[in-house]
């Protein structure tokens, strides 16, 4: 339960980060629009004013670089990593269950994760699947046995619930 709702969280996240990103190029899309606007005007007016109306591209360049930067990075998090190995295994949560029945499904996490460590032999990630898989029946109730697919990657591998 709570890991959907950090999941929902982050999505609401990410959907106000793109509206920021779209107000702030609305805004720097009117500001070129009146910088291009200022110079007809500003041949009547003293040379003080296309001054200020330069430095105000200035301003604007510094915004337009950094969301660049960020669009890169993530571009390159994004990039599929080649799959060296790949893995259906089916893991017992038997150890889970020795722990008190108000922390199962949390020892249930910790137990695949070692389990998961030690056949895979690289540091192991779980996907928001397998999460919601063991959290499905509650804390109290995790499922004995889990079947997962297991992709390993250069320096790490990603567990998938199998259905």
């Amino acid at each position: 339960m709570i890991m959907a709702k950090k999941a929902d969280v982050a999505k609401e996240v990410k959907a106000k980060i793109k509206e920021e990103e779209k107000a702030e190029k609305k805004k720097e899309e009117t500001a070129e629009t009146k910088v291009e606007a200022k110079p007809e005007k500003a041949e009547a007016k003293p040379e003080a004013k296309p001054e200020k109306a330069e430095a105000k591209p200035a301003k604007e360049e510094k915004p337009e670089k950094k969301p660049e930067a960020k669009k890169e990075a993530k571009k390159e998090l994004k990039k599929p990593e080649e799959v060296l190995e790949e893995k259906v295994i089916t893991l017992s949560l038997r150890e889970a269950w020795k722990a008190p029945r108000n922390r199962r499904a949390k020892a249930a996490v910790r137990v695949l994760k070692e389990q998961l460590k030690r056949h895979i032999k690289k540091d192991t990630k779980l996907e928001l699947s397998v999460n919601k898989a063991i959290w499905k029946r509650g804390i109290k109730n995790p499922p004995r046995k889990i079947k997962l697919n297991v992709k390993v990657y250069k320096d790490f591998a990603r567990a998938y619930f199998v259905e």
